[in-house]
């Protein structure tokens, strides 16, 4: 057997281990259902049909009445004071993978991102160990976290975790990847961190902590450069791909893509931006926002997507209003921070807090019924999504998840506890084993804690971003917990094998 034929045999085998590592994923999302949808998936699909097909890919465009046309061109102006936010990236994925085939070939490929990046971890971090004990922590961390359910939920919250995994890998193991594989893994981290805006801000303080680890790693000043320089580079790739599309729509309309001002809504939620409001407006109308004094504004979810009169804001103004606010919402922000600094700081420590324990799966197993009915979003594109997934009935009741929100509590409550636990014990008990003994095993001890970092740091990073930035929601910090438990699997398994690793002897691409 030559060379080239038994590295092809070797590829051939840990590419099966990536597949079955997948399907584990996916037999979880299967026991409970079927790949799930989310109010945003029809934004995302719309924007994706709409992108494939400005390229001539796509079905030809419905015929459209006078009146359906000029209420088309009323609602993408209005669209475009809350897209930014959406990624074109991820729209188009969504699209072209759903119209390939249905939600499972999107869960399909999620969950394949993930099983590539933990055999592939794996292989770098525990070489001697054999294929198998990465399936087996695949499949403990599928059944024991809320992993699956984001890998079949069509958002793009499952890109959080690939994001710290991939990060980790080029940043502690770059040097262990075979060329492809640093670029195939340099790709999958920019386009993790092109689908949402706040992988990009927990990823650059996470850069920061893996640039520590790499002072205490030692790994010399180039190797390390070279390191930082992959991960830094995705990151300015993933923000110049978001503003690109940006600049598209711009030259296309005139007008500029636009948030909905998330911020904002954030402080008058908390308290002081509702008592800064009050104060501001008595001095007259310095705000837009000081119209809707009068609304409770103690509700951020409310005062963005709400249309009710009584409580909405943002969904409910006309699109002079809505630029306004965005526009006003930086001034509006410090003007918040300088009128109650201790209060905000303690009301964004609290969200903090809240959004670290919130693990329990909530918006991936809703009943998709009320999509199915809705006056509204019946008439939108997830219907057809769903009723590919699954026949939800003439009355579209018959397709609920069986894990229900009070089993999430508990079930991934408990393992999460533990897990933490198992994480924090096998790394205490690899660090005394740093301290007591030397050889060729106390780098790779020393690879697998920082790994054991990283991980800990964009799972506590997320929470500040999500819950600070947007508010305490459980999809924000379900989507990245399973991090927990696959880092505890990867140094309970290092401490039943103290065999030292021979760099040479892992790559293969």
């Amino acid at each position: 057997m030559t060379e080239a034929s038994g590295r092809a045999i070797v590829l051939v085998k840990w590419w099966s281990a990536v597949l079955a590592g997948a399907l584990l994923i996916l037999a979880v999302v299967a026991i409970n259902g079927h790949p799930t949808v989310f109010t945003d998936t029809d934004d995302y699909y719309a924007l994706g049909k709409e992108l494939v097909g400005d390229i001539g890919l796509g079905p030809p465009p419905p015929e459209l009445s006078d009146a359906d046309v000029a209420q088309a061109k009323i609602d993408r102006h209005m669209g475009l004071t809350q897209m930014a936010s959406r990624s074109a990236i991820y729209s188009v994925f969504l699209y072209a993978t759903e119209s390939a085939g249905t939600l499972w070939l999107v869960a399909l490929a999620q969950a394949s991102a993930v099983s590539w990046l933990v055999v592939l971890l794996w292989r770098a971090a525990l070489p001697a160990e054999p294929r198998w004990s990465a399936l087996l922590a695949i499949g403990v961390v599928s059944l024991v976290s809320p992993l699956p359910f984001f890998a079949g939920f069509a958002m793009p919250d499952i890109f959080a975790g690939i994001v710290v995994v991939a990060a980790a890998l080029l940043l502690i193991y770059g040097d262990r990847l075979g060329r492809w594989e640093r670029w195939s893994v340099g790709a999958l981290l920019t386009i993790a961190l092109s689908v949402h805006t706040s992988h990009i801000l927990f990823m650059v303080p996470l850069l920061g902590i893996g640039g520590l680890m790499l002072v205490w790693l030692k790994p010399g000043r180039r190797s390390a450069a070279g390191r930082l320089a992959s991960v830094g580079i995705a990151i300015v790739v993933a923000l110049a791909a978001n503003s690109v599309y940006g600049a598209m729509v711009r030259y296309e309309t005139g007008e500029p893509l636009r948030n909905q001002p998330f911020l904002t809504a954030r402080l008058l939620a908390d308290g002081p931006g509702r008592a800064y409001l009050r104060h501001a407006c008595e001095k007259g109308n310095v705000y837009t926002l000081c119209h809707y004094k009068a609304k409770p504004l103690n509700n951020s979810e409310d005062i963005l997507w709400s249309d009710m009169p009584r409580s909405g804001v943002f969904m409910i103004a006309d699109y002079n209003t809505r630029v306004a606010l965005e526009e006003q919402e930086a001034r509006f922000v410090l003007g918040t921070i300088a009128y109650a600094p201790g209060a905000q700081l303690l009301a964004s420590l609290k969200n903090w807090g809240q959004q670290l324990i919130l693990i329990f799966v909530e918006d991936p197993i809703r009943n998709p019924h009320f999509y199915l009915t809705d006056p509204y979003w019946r008439q939108t594109n997830l219907p057809p999504v769903i009723e590919r997934v699954a026949d939800c009935g003439k009355h579209g009741r018959g397709c609920p998840s069986r894990l229900t929100m009070a089993q999430s509590r508990s079930w991934h409550g408990s393992w999460l506890i533990a897990a933490a636990a198992a994480l924090g014990l096998a790394a205490a008990f690899i660090r005394q084993r740093m301290t007591t003994e030397r050889g060729a095993g106390l780098s790779d001890d020393r690879r697998l804690l920082a790994v054991a970092i990283m991980f800990a740091a964009g799972v506590i990073l997320n929470a500040a971003v999500c819950g600070i930035l947007s508010g305490p929601f459980p999809r924000y910090q379900s989507r990245i917990v399973w991090l927990i438990p696959a880092g505890a699997m990867l140094l309970l398994m290092r401490l039943r094998s103290k065999q030292p690793v021979e760099a040479n002897d892992v790559a293969i691409a």
